[in-house]
């Protein structure tokens, strides 16, 4: 059976958290960015240009700007990845070519009345750049039940996403369960990972200009096959609020954390979670 994401067009806010956060549901939004910046000024040049000596560190290494677009201009494949550069961290300058995202702006993750180890004050939006064969192979889902939303400002980008529901299916990591165990769920052994046979994926691509809204909890790997810069923003809503609250509170209990600490902590939450939009 063939599952399909809906593709619609700017819907507004609402449609969005009743079609779609608050029922789980995955779905690819155009017309949403076009006010961004960023949609006319961004390009290769544009990055080697401006930012050239600015230095990144990504997987592991740090790279120069220009010497990162040389070698994804060289062909190299695959071709190297620029990715999880968090723009508060390491990119501030990018904030003058990205608008809001509507479907954000009640985006509490930075909340200072979130309990402190709930709150992410700091990278919340990421910048990525890859090329043909770049990508990531690994199925993940976002850490700690944040949706995420990805825009793809320039060129497209391929995905394949699982339901929650197919975990069972996908050999979460028992020592860090958002990681599946399967290293490339794009070039496998199926004998050393049979039960995948049983998960369906759903397949699509993000075209320039769209954006893709990634559920809490759904797994999900990308795959490029030409040029593509995006943005992600993960964001805390009352769509995951309950499912996230609940992940932390378990973490606390096993962490023997006191009844009444738990409680007290439990009681502020549910309580927070009636005022999240």
């Amino acid at each position: 059976m063939t599952i399909t994401v809906d593709r619609v067009h700017d819907i507004s806010v609402e449609d969005l958290r009743r079609g779609y956060a608050e029922t789980g549901r995955p779905v690819i939004i155009s017309g949403c960015i076009e006010h961004w910046p960023a949609r006319k000024k961004w390009s290769l040049d544009y990055f080697a240009d401006r930012f050239g000596d600015k230095t990144l560190d990504f997987s592991e290494k740090k790279w120069k700007v220009r010497d990162f677009v040389k070698q994804l201009r060289s062909g190299s494949k695959p071709a190297p990845y620029l990715n999880q550069v968090k723009l508060d961290e390491q990119f501030l300058e990018l904030y003058e070519d990205i608008g809001d995202l509507k479907y954000t702006r009640e985006n509490v993750l930075s909340s200072r009345f979130l309990p402190r180890s709930m709150r992410i004050d700091r990278g919340i939006k990421a910048l990525f750049i890859g090329g043909d064969g770049s990508g990531f192979g690994k199925l993940h889902w976002d850490f700690s039940y944040l949706h995420v939303y990805i825009s793809q400002v320039v060129g497209p980008k391929d995905f394949m996403i699982f339901s929650p529901e197919d975990s069972p299916f996908l050999y979460p990591n028992p020592e860090y369960s958002t990681d599946s165990m399967v290293k490339d769920i794009n070039n496998f052994d199926i004998e050393a990972y049979p039960n995948v046979k049983k998960a369906t994926p759903i397949r699509f691509t993000v075209n320039e200009g769209e954006t893709v809204f990634i559920p809490a909890g759904w797994w999900h790997s990308t795959k490029m096959r030409e040029l593509s810069i995006s943005i992600a923003e993960s964001a805390l809503d009352r769509g995951n609020w309950k499912i996230r609250q609940d992940w932390y509170l378990e973490g606390y209990e096993k962490q023997a954390v006191s009844k009444a600490k738990l409680a007290m902590l439990g009681l502020y939450m549910r309580t927070m979670g009636r005022f999240v939009s």
